[in-house]
């Protein structure tokens, strides 16, 4: 038991040894790092749309239908990224899947006014 007990602690695990000669892990490595770079442009984007969203809201008392679309899908994507990012789906993000097409399952609360 002891032994047992001594081996699981003190020796060395073959797998974890040698997988960081493994090309997969270095390949979504670099990926992580480009997506993660992607993913504050996207912030900027968002931020943008907002204030815009924003600013159109003051003169029309609307929003844009185009930009909300986009906001959506641009929402969706860092959705994406971020499950990427976090290893809770290997699924590669855009541009290796589809983009998000930007609806909705339900009315956004502004075109409830």
């Amino acid at each position: 038991m002891r032994a047992d007990l001594e081996n699981e602690l003190f020796d060395e695990d073959k797998t974890t040894n040698k997988s960081w000669k493994n090309p997969g892990i270095w390949q979504r490595g670099l990926a992580m790092l480009c997506f993660g770079f992607i993913s504050g442009f996207i912030r900027l984007f968002i931020t943008l749309i907002a204030i815009f969203q924003f600013i159109t809201m003051l003169f029309t008392n609307k929003p844009n239908s185009q930009l909300l679309m986009l906001g959506q899908s641009l929402n969706s994507y860092s959705y994406q990224i971020n499950q990427f990012l976090t290893i809770n789906s290997e699924t590669y993000p855009f541009p290796f899947t589809d983009w998000p097409d930007g609806r909705t399952s339900r009315v956004p609360p502004a075109e409830h006014v």
